[in-house]
């Protein structure tokens, strides 16, 4: 052997692997030379994906949500409309009824402490003066409650449940009798000096009750008779006024009364009454309020004739 040059064993001759092309396609079919390394335990653990990657995993879930909100969105479609509930009507509280006014309380009336009979046909009046309003007219002999106040000639009395006033000239504690009517001396055909003037446009009966009424009241100081234009007795000459007042208006009326067929009286007036020709003596009705003294026949007897 030479210095320096090693000869080295023959090296076994390699076999080469080559396997027949039907070997390869069944090892390929088998999965033995699959792609990758293989993972060493074959268990069925989920390999976490890698962020930023696509992996089947993520795809899943979405896909899975999608469904869920398209399942739940026909079924919010779907759901009715809530019905409103209506409000409430408003509660009307009724107002509450006034209560009546008290009605005022009479006064109480004067303590009644007598009585007196009427010696006349007498008005009663609701105040101490022959202006005031008449509530009545009461006959002869007629018995009133008294109070024992007098003032300026009248009594007042307890009339109809109500304070009223009675001439007291007309009033007296005995029963009167019972009187006719007066006729003092009858009628006269005496010519009169009073008023002489209204003579001429008298009719018969006018002119008697003038001449008769002039002698037997002398007191009277003025006659009234025809008047132009009068649509009533005054105007045809039917009728006569006698200027009086007073209790001697009553005196005359009475008079005038007790002999009206001689003087063929129809009707006599005084101080706002009537009396008829034919009705009973003091058959006195009351007349309207004509607004005045003359108008309602208070300064004077008025006598209508035939």
């Amino acid at each position: 052997m030479s210095r320096g040059r090693h000869h080295a064993a023959p090296a076994a001759p390699t076999r080469s692997l080559r396997l027949p092309a039907l070997a390869l396609l069944t090892l390929l079919g088998a999965g033995v030379l699959g792609s990758g390394p293989q993972p060493a335990d074959a268990d069925d653990t989920p390999v976490a994906p890698v962020a930023g990657s696509t992996t089947e995993g993520r795809d899943q879930p979405a896909a899975s949500r999608s469904g869920d909100r398209a399942a739940r969105e026909p079924a919010r479609q779907a759901a009715p409309a809530p019905t409103p509930t209506p409000a409430p009507a408003p509660q009307v509280v009724p107002a509450p009824t006034p209560e009546p006014a008290p009605e005022p309380t009479p006064a109480p009336l004067p303590a009644v402490t007598g009585q007196l009979w009427t010696t006349d046909a007498v008005n009663v009046r609701t105040a101490p003066s022959a202006d005031a309003e008449r509530l009545a007219t009461v006959p002869l002999a007629t018995v009133v409650d008294v109070t024992g106040t007098a003032q300026d000639g009248w009594n007042q009395v307890v009339w109809d449940g109500a304070v009223a006033w009675v001439s007291s000239s007309f009033l007296s504690e005995t029963e009167p009798a019972a009187q006719a009517p007066a006729s003092a001396a009858g009628t006269s055909g005496a010519a009169c000096s009073v008023s002489p003037g209204i003579e001429s446009g008298l009719q018969s009966n006018a002119s008697a009750v003038y001449r008769s009424v002039c002698a037997a009241f002398p007191q009277v100081s003025a006659y009234g008779g025809p008047r132009p234009g009068d649509s009533g007795d005054h105007g045809t000459g039917r009728a006569v006024d006698i200027m009086i007042s007073g209790d001697l208006g009553w005196d005359i009326a009475r008079y005038v009364q007790a002999n009206a067929g001689a003087l063929g009286v129809t009707y006599v007036i005084y101080q706002q009454q009537m009396w008829m020709a034919g009705d009973p003596t003091s058959a006195w009705t009351a007349m309207e309020d004509r607004g005045g003294v003359t108008a309602n026949h208070f300064d004077h007897v008025h006598v209508s004739t035939s």
